[in-house]
């Protein structure tokens, strides 16, 4: 993740027994940057399991897009690009989120 200072957290997936208990690759991140008060403007999640190789990229899940919403529909977040999952491009989350819930609520919403 990329912070509106330049700083760059990261964060890993934790995997447990029981998938409730599991945590989503940017979750660290995320927790990272409330910690240092500091406001995310991007983040691309790249993974890497045995059996894809080399790596490829993940568009956030619906929980860490409801968790980047925070601070504003105007995060970039990495997409997969179709025909090479190990490329990306960036969308603002309103992008990947066309009828995000929460501009019902507001003209005003980010």
């Amino acid at each position: 993740m990329y912070t509106e200072t330049g700083r760059i957290l990261t964060s890993v997936y934790v995997d447990a027994l029981n998938a409730a208990a599991c945590l989503c690759h940017e979750t660290g991140a995320i927790c990272e940057a409330h910690r240092l008060n500091e406001r995310i403007c991007a983040s691309v999640c790249v993974s890497k399991e045995e059996t894809v190789e080399p790596f490829v990229i993940l568009t956030p899940c619906g929980i860490c897009q409801e968790r980047l919403a925070y601070w504003g529909l105007d995060v970039e977040v990495g997409v997969p690009d179709k025909a090479d999952p190990t490329q990306y491009h960036s969308l603002k989350l309103r992008e990947v989120q066309p009828y995000y819930w929460r501009q019902i609520y507001s003209e005003n919403e980010e």
